[in-house]
């Protein structure tokens, strides 16, 4: 006889359902918190039955909080599946709009004994768990620096409007800026420097000869000069600007460090070289696919990546008429399809100066002659270049077995 234990998973807490094939019911759907004595009590009543070796665990993959669940049981031996949410969504839709824990614990143990619930038998190895981990905490940082830099524009405008014109294409978010406008954080204060003391604080961020700063420092003083801020040099928005440099220098520095960490673990790993050898794909960028898709390989063909993804599009029909090239789904991964995306918009831009005979490149002017938007035309080279990235790592794959 055959046994599966259902949870339905919430946050900080499962309803548990203990069941054998015959439909005899062991366990009632019960609720229990996430702590490690109710998980025992679990494992000790199913050791008592006597039924661990025929038993399979199935729970659905929410969020981060089915992680304690699917750990205990999987560090004690036992069979887990974890599954798509979606596939309990739309296979146990009805018309009544009744739910309730209880009765999903019910349908769940259905749908695994109709054997709608897929058993993907995949181990996944700690270094992409390790990277995994990594790639979110940096995109965590990015989202973070990238509101961080939008407040930080706004109050330098506040305090010395024509700072950004002394930093131009972007370079007032690096250090030398960042360290610059902490120390001197309003056009007032600038004003009343000396032009070495500008240059010396310049000078000890960055190597470059003091001279060059030097001449940089008489620039910035000039603008002072005549700057006219929206806040005078009392303002507590002068104090905010300080404190906010401060905030994304330690971002960036945590940010660069985690960038060194993946890109460490992520050449260890056996797809890294081949992604990396693509043009226009650096070291930075092939970590992040890889730690997003992991294991490319293990994927049976292409559209089950696409899928994972959210880059399949969808399919929507009335009548006779039936469109096969709908809109992405945006289903899966955001974060793949975020790196695939700038992949692929890096590729075009390189290309467009020095390689027009690259693939990607001649796939994006196809579609872009089609009369595709831009972004649709990089959506469509995303998908072609999981293509080559997926055909790629399975020819290397086959060499090396």
């Amino acid at each position: 006889m055959k046994y599966v234990l259902v949870l339905d998973v919430a946050k900080g807490k499962s309803m548990f359902m203990l069941s054998s094939n015959d439909g005899e019911v062991l366990l009632e759907p019960t609720e229990y918190p996430h702590n490690k004595s109710n998980f025992e009590h679990i494992d000790a009543y199913i050791n008592k039955l006597d039924i661990k070796d025929n038993l399979t665990v199935v729970m659905e993959a929410t969020s981060i909080y089915h992680k304690a669940p699917e750990r205990f049981f999987k560090e004690n031996n036992y069979h887990v599946i974890v599954f798509n949410p979606l596939i309990g969504k739309e296979i146990t839709n009805t018309i009544r709009k009744t739910k309730t824990d209880k009765q999903d614990c019910f349908k769940l143990t259905n749908l695994f004994w109709k054997g709608s619930i897929p058993d993907r038998n995949y181990t996944e190895d700690e270094i992409y768990t390790k990277l995994n981990e990594l790639s979110r905490q940096y995109y965590h940082l990015d989202e973070g620096l990238t509101r961080h830099k939008n407040r930080y524009k706004e109050l330098l405008h506040l305090c010395f409007p024509e700072f950004e014109l002394c930093f131009k294409n972007g370079k007032i978010y690096e250090l030398t800026a960042l360290n610059f406008i902490k120390e001197f954080p309003h056009a007032y204060i600038i004003k009343e420097k000396r032009v070495d003391a500008l240059a010396y604080n310049m000078a000890n961020t960055n190597d470059r000869h003091l001279n060059y700063y030097k001449r940089k420092a008489n620039i910035i003083k000039e603008c002072a000069q005549n700057s006219y801020p929206g806040v005078n040099e009392n303002s507590k928005d002068v104090d905010n600007l300080k404190q906010l440099t401060e905030i994304i220098i330690d971002l960036t520095k945590q940010k660069d460090s985690i960038k060194v960490q993946m890109i460490d673990l992520a050449k260890h790993t056996k797809n890294f070289k081949c992604i990396n050898s693509l043009f226009g794909i650096g070291e930075l960028s092939a970590s992040l696919i890889i730690a997003e898709l992991k294991d490319i390989t293990r994927f049976n063909n292409i559209k089950q990546i696409n899928a994972s993804c959210g880059l399949d599009p969808t399919i929507i029909q009335s009548g006779k008429s039936i469109n096969y090239h709908g809109p992405i789904s945006k289903r899966g991964n955001r974060y793949a399809r975020k790196i695939l995306f700038n992949c692929s918009r890096n590729i075009v831009t390189l290309s467009a100066k020095c390689d027009k005979e690259n693939s990607i490149y001649v796939y994006y002017q196809k579609k872009k002659q089609e009369g595709k938007h831009y972004y649709a035309c990089l959506t469509a080279c995303s998908t072609k270049l999981i293509r080559i990235i997926y055909a790629l790592c399975m020819y290397n794959s086959q060499e090396q077995n």
